[in-house]
């Protein structure tokens, strides 16, 4: 499950650093201004990338739950107090990656394109596409971890067979 919300926050971002509207040129980034560092922090926000790493605490917690509270229920009381006092850590271990991932938008899409991403993740068709992306993340997720074993057996046995007619064993 932190794999799933990892490979969200991770899409998301490419989703949002790939568009072309935001292609930047190779000259080189200015100074990062304090208003252009809070519409990063904001795009970081309404793009889903904070409540995926806040996903991350509550799938921890469920699976530690989950784990635990099967193999050792005599536990469940304390490791209930325990999970609870850990919030506040995995809240400024969040708010820490936050502060990184602010810094890599301002850095790749400069104050002017942050300002329309803002609006667009705004407006009623950027809400809508949210929704979307959340529920097509979910899909994409499902098909994803197959494929991703297929492809890579498929090129092993690619790898393997070219390898062969070069005269290796494998």
């Amino acid at each position: 499950m932190i794999r799933h919300s990892l490979a969200s926050a991770a899409l998301g971002l490419a989703l949002i650093l790939s568009a072309p509207a935001f292609a930047q040129t190779a000259a080189p980034a200015p100074a990062i201004t304090p208003s252009h560092l809070q519409l990063a922090r904001e795009a970081a926000e309404l793009t889903g990338i904070s409540s995926s790493l806040e996903s991350i605490y509550t799938e921890f917690s469920e699976r530690t739950k989950q784990l635990v509270g099967t193999t050792r229920p005599e536990l469940k009381k304390d490791m209930d107090a325990v999970i609870d006092t850990l919030k506040p850590e995995a809240d400024a271990k969040r708010a820490e990656i936050m502060v990184t991932a602010s810094e890599i938008f301002a850095r790749k899409i400069n104050e002017a394109d942050l300002k329309e991403v803002v609006a667009f993740f705004k407006s009623p068709v950027g809400q809508r596409y949210n929704a979307a992306r959340t529920k097509a993340i979910d899909e994409i997720y499902v098909v994803l971890e197959p494929w991703s074993i297929n492809t890579s057996n498929f090129l092993f046995d690619r790898f393997t067979q070219e390898m062969r007619k070069r005269g290796h064993q494998m």
